[in-house]
């Protein structure tokens, strides 16, 4: 077992990574409640893994909507478009991404110059639809 130490927000890229760990990046992003939360709309060319730690939301994951809370796993396959559209309680997520392809960016990637443009993610009340 390898256990990695990671100050806060700090992530784990291709090039901090040790030697033969099988993922491409990983690390944790917090969504905030307080409606200073942003996101973008988009892609990769690699898969990718969220785990939700704590709080609830809402994420579309190309044409549907899922509402999460913690324990959740998504999973989002190379090319889905995802998004985070509406926190309610703090979200915490820690992502893994796996490798891309050959000649993959690793990087986010937008379908359309609006879907690059960070967004505002909605507060909504707690106790949504699961």
């Amino acid at each position: 077992m390898t256990v990695i130490h990671t100050a806060a927000r700090q992530r784990i890229t291709p090039d901090s990574r040790p030697p033969g760990f099988p993922v491409q990046s990983a690390g944790m992003f917090v969504i905030r409640s307080d409606g200073t939360a942003t996101f973008d709309r988009h892609y990769h060319d690699f898969d990718e893994f969220w785990l939700v730690a704590a709080g609830t939301g809402t994420v579309q994951v190309g044409d549907e909507q899922h509402h999460i809370t913690a324990g959740d796993i998504i999973f989002t396959a190379a090319g889905l478009d995802h998004d985070v559209i509406a926190v309610a309680e703090e979200l915490r997520v820690f992502w893994l991404s796996l490798p891309p392809a050959p000649g993959g960016s690793g990087a986010h990637l937008h379908r359309t110059e609006h879907d690059a443009i960070k967004h505002a993610v909605r507060v909504v009340a707690a106790g949504g639809p699961r």
